[in-house]
């Protein structure tokens, strides 16, 4: 019994020394940690630094020099700091973490956190977002293009660093960021004031220089920097003096890209679809300069987030506002009037702007040929915004436009686009991004038809509706790792053509109702440090639902009977690069898209508003193709050139017979024939982007065949918009801050048209004989534009400022007699038997722009 009372005694006296030793032995630990300490640091290698911490904390540190070799400290001083607040602060953001084992602190390498940094770049003016921004953090060669709505994410190590946010345009700008946590960060942008010095940047996996991406971006102030006809600043006109995209004719906003169709083009203007994008035929393209905040365009590599069309993707983007104070602006030439007024709902959280135009054809009475003077066109824009916190954001925007053309007869042409979109932007956390769009796009047309007097006149009228629904997400994974996934469906009603208030006349040609629905997916990814992969998967369908005319039971009566058709077609894209150097890039792009709509016209392309879209039925295949490109992209400090090929193969083409009629004609579709088509071509650009004297110097030879089996005897014949040779020049001289000079000069092969070969008399008329198709070419197209600007402003009161700019230019300068279209006579007692209709020849203008 006392035995074991002893042991237990004994056992009970071990414990309390073996927890008191460990007591004391933690005690210690806690007390080495908590040691104050005194030391200054200079910028310096962390192992120095380290050694000096040591000596003077009278400390043993423990570490592998080949580890911490390549790490470096900022200069630090401390006064009275625990030891272990000092090593927080010397290791904070090298990837290294430090342990107490036994009398020694190990320093190793740990798992860094790693955090994001997101948020919007802006114009500090006006709170505009800035597309394709860029920013870096050029330590850890790494960075990230702002997307379609300014937004930004890059997610990087903690750490201390310095973001470089830089735009053209824009004075670069530098933020140091202590990165802990996730961190928003709201970037605002200066404009330069003054031609500064190139920023030099190390290379990095997302280059500021555009010439290294995929699309093509515009701000306003690259398209005002161009010589335009009658001074008028036009989006389609500038993108006609790009290299590989052609106008087939003088006065033309059609957009031939690369082998494509004019409708083989997405044009887009805040997501909605714009089906006729001209006024006045195409003299001037319907986005007014005033509401344009950014362009980008596809031509190469179109991500999966875009379909329903086969050559190019265009994307305006209108102006929001200034959510910092009012302004009114506005603008006079001889083609038009403007104003707009723009300003905040509620400061820095919300803007709107509105637009007007107007043309002045009527009050200057100004001559052309094909059409009344007394024509009018007006353009309708406005915009709001209201962000609801610092994750939720909604827009609304709206463009109405129209164009009332007369004739000498008292005949019309009434014409004209209405768009509406409302968008919510939504950040779920710092690295996922979602925008959802509700769009709703109205295209219609009425033409007055032949009658013998005035009383009979009736009106043909066609017409697009479109309701769309889409959400689109954007997953930023890490800085070399972008994941982008979405779904659309978009209702179309068509209606091709029909008397206007007679939806049963038996002439009308049968209307569609269609649903087009897409799945999406894409990622661009960064394979190695000269390796970037961009790929993209789109899943298509459509269900189009036609309704069959003139059908009846057995006792006369109309019957509602409908064809119903549905198409399931993949869309792969792929794109893969190469970056030798930070300044040069070589890339190979495959895309697979459908066209699942197409517009109906006969051969003479040009001068028509009487655009009729018809859907892919049961016996009209969706359009197929398919495009291969190799590119090199070379861009030295100031300078740029850039080389592409091209090769495509088109499904499905087109082409209505000979002779065929549009209207009144309700089996226009039984008279459309389908073929193939090839395009290739090779692009030269040549450029120089800083400096008082700036421009391009730009080269394509391309050609474009179509074989269908029912038109020119089955064999292969060039396209109407087969334009083989093309040369473009632009120039920009900035004599001071105020006052340049532009010039632009084009020249070209003639287009293709077909020519009869003779003619036969019937009936007192020349009959022409036909052999084949666009056997025949147009003279040579060229024109030299030139225009100049000077820029003054005067205060007005207080702070306020008015700015003027005073614009002189000459269209056509040499005047050139470009011929539009061929007139062929078909009676038999005119001697001539065709006449030539040129175009605008030689044509001063002066123009004038403020902003209050």
């Amino acid at each position: 019994m006392f035995y074991q009372t002893n042991k237990r005694l004994s056992l009970l006296i071990v414990l309390f020394i073996l927890l008191g030793a460990s007591h004391k032995a933690l005690a210690q630990h806690k007390d080495q940690l908590d040691r104050l300490v005194t030391i200054n640091f200079a910028p310096d290698s962390l192992i120095r630094s380290l050694r000096k911490l040591e000596i003077h904390s009278h400390t043993s540190f423990a570490f592998d020099p080949d580890q911490l070799r390549d790490k470096r400290t900022t200069g630090f001083r401390f006064t009275q700091t625990p030891l272990g607040t000092v090593l927080d602060r010397l290791l904070f953001g090298s990837g290294l973490s430090y342990q107490l084992i036994g009398n020694d602190i190990v320093i190793s390498p740990r798992k860094s956190a790693v955090y994001s940094i997101h948020g919007h770049i802006k114009d500090s003016s006006n709170g505009e977002q800035l597309i394709g921004a860029t920013l870096q953090i050029s330590e850890l060669e790494v960075g990230v293009n702002t997307n379609q709505y300014g937004f930004y994410s890059l997610s990087v190590p903690e750490g201390n660093y310095q973001l470089l946010a830089v735009y053209p345009g824009y004075e670069t700008k530098r933020i140091l960021i202590h990165l802990d946590k996730d961190l928003q960060q709201e970037i605002e942008l200066s404009l330069q004031e003054h031609k500064l010095k190139e920023v030099v940047i190390r290379n990095t996996r997302v280059n500021p220089n555009p010439i290294l991406l995929n699309e093509q971006n515009f701000g306003i102030k690259q398209l005002n920097n161009a010589a335009y006809y009658a001074g008028e600043t036009d989006v389609l006109k500038r993108l006609q003096m790009e290299n590989g995209i052609k106008a087939i004719t003088e006065g033309s906003s059609g957009l031939f890209v690369r082998g494509g169709n004019a409708d083989q083009n997405l044009i887009l203007l805040d997501e909605a679809i714009v089906y006729n994008p001209s006024h006045l035929y195409g003299l001037v393209s319907v986005f007014n300069s005033d509401a344009v905040n950014n362009l980008q365009v596809y031509r190469d590599y179109m991500p999966a987030n875009f379909g329903g069309r086969l050559s190019s993707v265009i994307v305006n983007r209108m102006t929001e506002g200034n959510n910092k104070e009012f302004h009114l602006s506005g603008g006079l030439n001889l083609m038009s009037a403007r104003a707009a007024i723009e300003g905040p709902l509620v400061r820095d959280k919300g803007s709107f702007i509105v637009a007007y135009r107007r043309s002045l054809l009527d009050v200057f009475q100004s001559k052309f040929k094909l059409f009344n003077p007394n024509s009018v066109y007006y353009d309708l824009n406005a915009k709001a915004n209201y962000k609801i916190n610092k994750d939720n954001s909604v827009f609304y925007s709206v463009y109405l436009g129209k164009d009332h053309l007369l004739s000498e007869n008292s005949y019309t042409n009434n014409w004209g686009n209405l768009t509406s979109t409302l968008r919510w932007n939504h950040i779920f956390n710092s690295r996922v991004f979602l925008n959802v769009s509700a769009i709703y796009s109205n295209y219609s047309n009425l033409l007055d038809l032949n009658a013998d007097t005035l009383s009979q006149k009736s009106q043909w009228s066609t017409a697009v509706k479109d309701l769309t629904l889409k959400a689109d997400y954007t997953y930023y994974r890490s800085p070399t790792n972008q994941i982008k996934f979405g779904i659309s469906g978009i209702y179309h009603q068509f209606r091709p053509g029909e008397i206007f208030k007679q939806e049963e006349f038996e002439f009308n040609i049968a209307r569609d109702r269609s649903f087009e629905s897409a799945l999406y997916f894409s990622q661009q990814i960064a394979l190695s440090r000269s390796f970037e992969l961009n790929y993209g998967l789109r899943l298509g369908s459509f269900y189009n639902t036609q309704e069959r005319l003139n059908v009846f039971d057995e006792q006369g009566n109309r019957l509602e009977t409908y064809e119903h058709k549905f198409y399931f077609r993949p869309e792969p894209r792929i794109n893969i690069s190469y970056l030798p150097t930070a300044e040069q890039r070589i890339f190979a792009t495959y895309n697979l898209n459908f066209q699942y709509q197409q517009l109906i016209q006969n051969s003479t392309l040009a001068f028509s508003s009487l655009e009729p879209w018809i859907p892919a039925s049961k016996n009209i295949k969706p359009q197929r193709a398919n495009q291969l490109a190799l590119g090199y992209r070379y861009s030295p400090s100031g300078y740029s050139f850039s080389t592409s090929a091209y090769y495509k193969r088109l499904a499905n083409q087109l082409d209505l017979t000979g002779h065929a009629q549009i209207i009144g004609n309700p089996g226009i579709r039984e008279q459309l024939r389908s073929g193939k088509s090839k395009a290739y071509g090779l692009e030269f650009e040549l450029s120089k982007t800083t400096g008082q004297l700036s421009g391009s110097l730009a080269y394509t030879y391309s050609k474009v065949f179509r074989t269908i089996p029912a038109l020119n005897f089955g064999n292969r014949f060039v396209a109407n918009y087969d334009i083989p040779h093309e040369l473009k020049m632009s120039l920009k001289y900035e004599l001071s801050t105020a006052f340049s000079f532009q010039s632009f000069f084009t020249w070209s092969t003639g287009r293709p048209l077909t020519l009869p070969v003779g003619y036969y008399q019937h009936d007192g008329l020349n009959v022409p004989i036909y052999e084949g198709r666009n056997t025949s070419r147009f003279p040579d197209f060229s024109r030299l534009d030139l225009s100049a600007h000077y820029q003054f402003r005067n205060r007005v009161a207080g702070r306020r400022f008015v700015s003027h700019t005073i614009s002189l230019g000459a269209y056509n300068l040499y005047n050139r007699k470009n011929p539009l279209y061929y007139h062929l006579n078909s009676s038999s007692f005119e001697p001539r038997q065709s006449t030539t209709e040129y175009g605008f020849g030689f044509y001063p203008w002066i123009a004038y722009s403020f902003k209050i």
